[in-house]
């Protein structure tokens, strides 16, 4: 057997690195606590980090860098931007001629060799190196602007001494069981963190416990930043307030447990939903951060295409049927659901929801918010909200057969039904939905349309500079526009944007239409490559299209929209779909039939 294809564990016991008892202990102690077998043997002493990460190189076919002994060079350093480093985990470390040995996590990572191979026009050579010590690596070389103000860290250092002063006990069982009064000392951490969160418009808090510390992360811009590593000494305490606060039960640990927090704060009210997990080294808790005051978005103002725009507005105005709007967590979909509701909302219809949970109030629509705890399910629910003679209707999430089930006959029954689906682009949410056991002839009849959509980061107009495309990336875009591609711009790093080149974020869509052709597609459950093929015909354009028109006009990065979206190069026969019309696309009338 070769290399490649043995197990980490085997390779080492070949090499007698390892004896057969100590890989078999490891393995237990894998199943008791899932880690990393690798992360098990060095901590038992079975096997030096050097010597794993030789010979997890070796199962790679590469060679391993060990950065304790030999640091980057400086000349290597200057030679990959920061954000590169940061976005696909990687240092330079050595100049050898016309070739660059690059320190990876993961040496296999294609795009990240052929954005370095294209950032410095140099042969690029991987090492496998230990990533704490990458990380570690590139803080040192290519750390980012604080996203905390200097003064706020000074506060939470006051804080964190303050707390660790006042607390008389190493005991994590015994700081768990105490009452709110008595975790006073880590009330102002907290309190410090939430409304720095609300301040930065962050949309999640991170609380990751480690071995030695607990840090602090917030997700700004769709991309997590570390922020504080506060004491493990206080990490029992700090889940016990959050829990308090929350309402959860403060000594169960061995289950996840979820709950909620407000906050007032300068007249406006911020919601936190909390979500605590077990983990090895303790709960972990995600807070997802909902600001309430925040104004509902418009349909015009969802940074849709033209075309888009007019496809999406055609798809929620059909009496009846059902809409839905696909993407990953975090993609946007609910703002874009609620911009439809807002749109469609007037004094002679009646819309409702359901869902899961209710993030914003909004004035003349009637919400409500599941609990599976008491059975209260999307399916339970929506079957309630059949009863309210309902003329629009939202479903949060269709997760589930009984809940597409439901929903689908509410939009054969003379309701307009709006959605949420995961999947990876609009046309594959149709054999999604076959998957989930519903008849071709009734989600024929009832889908209007399906938009899938993702939110890539906007280039910092600061620091943005632009640059000569490579051969690969004309390749890439211009048989898309027929036409030749001049210049592109890619991300640099500036104080305006915390050295990250991105500043905010925006959408990127497409939109499956389902007029009657398509319709008798999905009936006779023709495969997904045949379904695709027949909507270019009908103002379909994938994510790659609407990506590349922002790239080209220097609103993101080429980088940026290929770390989300899938770019396939157009075949010859599809050049004049893709191709901008000179005409304005005509509005589509898509009837439910």
């Amino acid at each position: 057997m070769s290399i490649a294809r043995m197990k980490l564990g085997e390779l080492l016991v070949s090499n007698r690195l390892l004896s057969k008892e100590q890989l078999e202990k490891a393995l237990q102690i894998q199943r008791d606590h899932f880690q990393p077998l690798g992360q098990i043997l060095v901590q038992e002493g079975f096997i030096t980090e050097d010597r794993l990460l030789q010979a997890c190189a070796a199962q790679k076919g590469v060679s391993a860098w060990f950065l304790h002994r030999d640091p980057p060079s400086p000349d290597a350093i200057k030679l990959v931007p920061g954000n590169l480093c940061r976005s696909y985990q990687l240092i330079p470390v050595k100049l050898i001629g016309d070739r660059l040995i690059l320190a990876m996590r993961d040496p296999n990572d294609i795009d990240a060799l052929d954005m370095v191979r294209n950032a410095c026009r140099m042969r690029v050579e991987p090492v496998l190196v230990s990533e704490d010590r990458l990380l570690k690596a590139i803080n040192q070389f290519h750390s980012q602007t604080p996203i905390a103000a200097p003064e706020t860290e000074d506060t939470m250092n006051r804080l964190v001494t303050e707390a660790l002063t006042e607390f008389n006990t190493d005991d994590s069982a015994e700081q768990a069981q105490l009452t709110e009064a008595e975790l006073r000392p880590v009330v102002g951490l907290i309190n410090q963190i939430l409304l720095e969160a609300i301040k930065l418009n962050v949309s999640d808090i991170h609380f990751e416990p480690r071995k030695d510390r607990v840090e602090v992360r917030y997700r700004v811009d769709g991309q997590l930043q570390k922020v504080y590593d506060l004491p493990s000494k206080l990490q029992a305490a700090l889940i016990a307030r959050i829990k308090i606060i929350s309402a959860m039960d403060i000594v169960e640990y061995r289950i996840p447990q979820d709950g909620r927090i407000a906050v007032n704060t300068e007249g406006r009210t911020v919601d936190f939903r909390v979500s605590v997990l077990p983990s090895y080294h303790g709960q972990r808790i995600v807070m997802r951060v909902l600001d309430k005051s925040m104004t509902l978005r418009k349909m015009a103002d969802l940074g849709l295409s033209e075309r888009n725009l007019t496809l999406l507005e055609n798809m929620i105005h059909q009496p009846y049927g059902m809409s839905l709007v696909t993407g990953p967590t975090g993609s946007g979909k609910t703002t874009t659901l609620y911009a439809a509701i807002n749109m469609l909302k007037n004094y002679t219809n009646n819309i409702m929801t359901c869902e899961d949970p209710v993030e914003y109030d909004i004035d003349g629509i009637n919400q409500s918010q599941i609990n599976e705890k008491v059975g209260l399910t999307f399916a339970a629910q929506l079957r309630a909200i059949l009863r309210q003679d309902p003329d629009i209707i939202l479903v949060g999430e269709i997760r589930d057969k009984e809940t597409a089930e439901t929903g689908i006959r509410a939009a054969l029954t003379g309701h307009l039904v709006l959605s949420t689906l995961h999947s990876n682009d609009a046309p594959s949410a149709i054999p999604r939905l076959l998957d989930m056991g519903i008849e071709p002839f009734l989600l024929s009849t009832s889908l209007n349309g399906v938009m899938s959509q993702r939110l890539v980061r906007i280039l910092c107009p600061e620091c943005k500079e632009q640059y000569e495309p490579t051969q690969e990336e004309r390749d890439l875009l211009e048989p898309m526009f027929n036409k030749t591609i001049s210049g592109l711009y890619r991300a640099k790093g500036c104080k305006a944007c915390g050295d990250a080149g991105f500043k905010g974020r925006m959408g990127i869509h497409e939109i499956l239409p389902t007029p009657h052709a398509l319709q008798r597609a999905i009936a006779a459950s023709e495969p997904l490559d045949a379904i695709r093929e027949l909507a270019y015909e009908f103002n379909y354009r994938p994510l790659q299209y609407d990506a590349a028109e922002r790239v080209i006009a220097g609103s993101t990065s080429l980088a940026e929209a290929r770390r989300l979206i899938a770019f396939d190069i157009p075949t010859t026969q599809r050049t004049s779909t893709y191709a901008p019309q000179v005409n304005p696309v005509p509005a589509l009338k898509m009837q439910a039939a």
